[in-house]
């Protein structure tokens, strides 16, 4: 997904929370102690290693670039997931505790489709987010109260923004018909979440 206020990104996801698809449901509750310094296991596949897996797999292919596009989006995702849930566990407002569970299971979902997609096409996809993001989350989960609040909604309304740019050059570039209409159909809650956020984050800009 992009580049944030909090974080500098690549191109979702929607969310990790966002680790995603495989954890992003854990429920865990993440504080200042115990989700600073989070260590990313050296064993998890992240985007770059899945981009060259991929590039490896699909040289000379047409699917190569549409294999990067999947890659990324779904990566936002992981994000978007992971970062959400510690939204949900640490938000004060109650609107940002629902707009943040809201993200966690789209951004959920939306990864499980680009996951059988990939299947379908023989991609690799990344199984964690890479250390950068998240010490960026742990850098996020440090604020408290409002402060933090403000930080995750603007931070959401950058990655939709993100998102939705490059869904739309994605869908207009894809060469395979498949991963064209996936980033088409997902266009439409994209837009919804964007709009979600810029609502919520005008309330709290409003607050002292």
């Amino acid at each position: 997904m992009k580049t944030l206020k909090l974080k500098t990104l690549t191109g979702m996801a929607l969310i990790g929370s966002f680790v995603m698809i495989n954890a992003c449901n854990s429920g865990t509750t993440n504080n200042n102690s115990d989700s600073a310094n989070t260590e990313i296991p050296d064993s998890a596949i992240t985007k770059d290693e899945a981009i060259d897996m991929n590039k490896d797999k699909f040289a000379s292919d047409s699917l190569e670039d549409d294999s990067k596009r999947v890659v990324k989006a779904y990566n936002d995702g992981l994000y978007e997931v992971k970062v959400s849930e510690a939204a949900k566990a640490k938000g004060t407002d109650p609107e940002v505790k629902k707009i943040a569970a809201m993200m966690v299971t789209a951004h959920t979902k939306l990864n499980g489709q680009l996951k059988t997609l990939a299947g379908k096409k023989s991609f690799t996809l990344p199984e964690s987010i890479e250390q950068g993001d998240q010490n960026d989350i742990d850098k996020l989960a440090e604020k408290s109260g409002l402060d933090f609040d403000k930080a995750y909604v603007d931070d959401l309304v950058d990655e939709h923004e993100d998102a939705i740019k490059n869904f739309e050059k994605w869908a207009d570039k894809a060469e395979d018909p498949d991963v064209k209409k996936a980033f088409v159909d997902a266009l439409p809650e994209l837009r919804t979440h964007l709009d979600h956020a810029k609502a919520l984050k005008d309330k709290l800009d409003a607050k002292k």
